[in-house]
């Protein structure tokens, strides 16, 4: 499913909290990982020609001191296969051009961090790769309580199914996840409320209108919960196809973010897998909100597939 890991750090130790996640992807599924860190090009009026500090002299410090920084954070990394590189530009430009360079690469990063030598904040950084990547990413949500921990316990993945073809993207990626690092995957639909009901489908009891008579919602919402169980079990069967043996389905009712970050937060040692738009069912979701939603508020990994 993928070829390597591409891994940008900026020098900060919320950076590397996505770091146990790459090393157990890496040696789960026996692909290298290839670190960079990205130093800002130095500007023409930045050299001092008194005391002899030209452009390509400063550049070529900060290039020497980022591979310092990525050689120190190899020798502490396990992986299957770990090379560096230093790199000179626009940070987002640069990552987005790299992944690119291989299409088979995951791209992974924290949400946020700020130090080392190119100072840059990785927060925004990981929401513009996001946004224009065509790669996978695995998004990490960096806490700042210290150095990132040695290893990490995955146990369950998480996958919101809207119904559509866009949002079954995401399954291989998942199969080739779960047999790799023997997961469980839990395949996670959120119904319409009442109000969305009523706000999406009109369906209700219009009173005082002659023959004005519509289902009513519980028959609605009885009719969508029945639609997601068989549409869930066709899901399972394409897991199982591909080799995936632990497999569960969820239907919880209300707004498809809400459900997914509710469900994230009460279940320890998961992977939410989802891709980033997506369209159509009884829930009727729009896929792009959701993931950021959850990138943002459920503190678990993430991996999202772009589509379209």
């Amino acid at each position: 499913m993928y070829d390597r890991i591409l891994v940008p750090l900026d020098g900060s130790g919320l950076a590397e909290q996505v770091l146990p996640f790459v090393t157990r992807i890496s040696l789960g599924m026996g692909i290298p990982i290839h670190l960079i860190q990205v130093v800002h090009t130095v500007p023409e009026d930045m050299a001092d020609p008194v005391h002899g500090l030209y452009r390509s002299s400063i550049t070529a410090g900060m290039h020497d001191e980022s591979m310092d920084y990525l050689n120190s954070i190899k020798r502490k990394t396990a992986g299957a296969e770990i090379t560096c590189e230093a790199l000179e530009g626009n940070v987002s430009s640069i990552i987005i051009e790299e992944a690119a360079k291989t299409p088979g690469s995951l791209v992974a990063m924290s949400t946020h961090g700020r130090s080392g030598v190119a100072r840059w904040l990785l927060g925004s950084v990981t929401d513009n790769v996001l946004r224009h990547t065509k790669n996978p990413m695995l998004i990490v949500r960096g806490h700042r309580q210290g150095e990132p921990e040695s290893d990490t316990n995955l146990s369950t993945m998480f996958v919101p199914m809207d119904g559509s073809p866009l949002a079954e993207e995401v399954i291989p990626h998942v199969a080739a996840l779960a047999n790799a690092l023997d997961l469980k995957v839990t395949l996670l639909h959120a119904t319409a409320t009442a109000e969305e009901f009523g706000s999406i489908s009109g369906f209700g009891r219009l009173d005082g209108v002659s023959g004005g008579y519509f289902q009513s919602f519980e028959n609605m919402a009885r009719d969508a919960r029945n639609q997601a169980i068989d549409y869930l079990k066709g899901m399972e069967d394409k897991l199982r196809k591909q080799g995936v043996t632990s497999i569960e389905s969820r239907i919880e009712r209300g707004p498809a973010a809400d459900v997914i970050v509710d469900a994230a937060l009460e279940t320890p040692d998961i992977l939410v897998a989802m891709t980033t738009h997506g369209r159509s069912g009884p829930a009727r979701w729009t896929l792009g909100s959701v993931a950021d939603r959850v990138v943002r508020h459920s503190g678990d990994p993430v991996l999202v597939v772009r589509t379209g």
